[in-house]
């Protein structure tokens, strides 16, 4: 009679979930950095806009540049805080993600500990069920050696 766990399912239902969540993370970590890095353009294009808008100021250009100008550095002040939304919310789903795939590894070490335990209590079960049969098989010798020399 060998070993069985009788929560083995159980235990590699949580691998399995603690592997998706695992490559769910990364995905969601490549995304944030991607966004991050957009966000960084971003702001680096708008700072090189207004030293640029800077610039024409001093050189007194038309007054229709300078609108333009004003208009696209509002563009991009409000793309620079649409991303920013997508930033703070690819972070909080990495967070949440990387919540859920704390509590699948504790659930995981459970189950792994609760296994270690009845292994080992069905390991000393097993040695002494052994032992208690040598024991028998040497008590029975012990018998029959004892009534073949009252015999004798």
């Amino acid at each position: 009679m060998r070993f069985q766990f009788k929560f083995q399912k159980l235990l590699e239902i949580e691998k399995y979930r603690e592997k998706d969540l695992t490559k769910e993370i990364s995905v969601l970590k490549n995304k944030l950095h991607e966004e991050e890095k957009l966000l960084v353009f971003l702001q680096s294009v708008l700072s090189l806009q207004q030293v640029e808008m800077e610039r024409k100021m001093h050189t007194l250009g038309d007054a229709t540049v300078f609108i333009l100008f004003e208009s696209y550095l509002s563009k991009l002040n409000h793309d620079i805080s649409i991303q920013e939304a997508k930033v703070k919310e690819a972070s909080m789903r990495v967070s949440s993600v990387q919540n859920a795939l704390l509590k699948v590894f504790k659930k995981r070490k459970v189950f792994e500990k609760l296994r270690e335990r009845y292994e080992n209590e069905y390991k000393e079960q097993a040695l002494k069920s052994e032992n208690k049969k040598y024991d028998e098989i040497a008590i029975s010798r012990f018998y029959y050696k004892g009534r073949k020399k009252d015999i004798c």
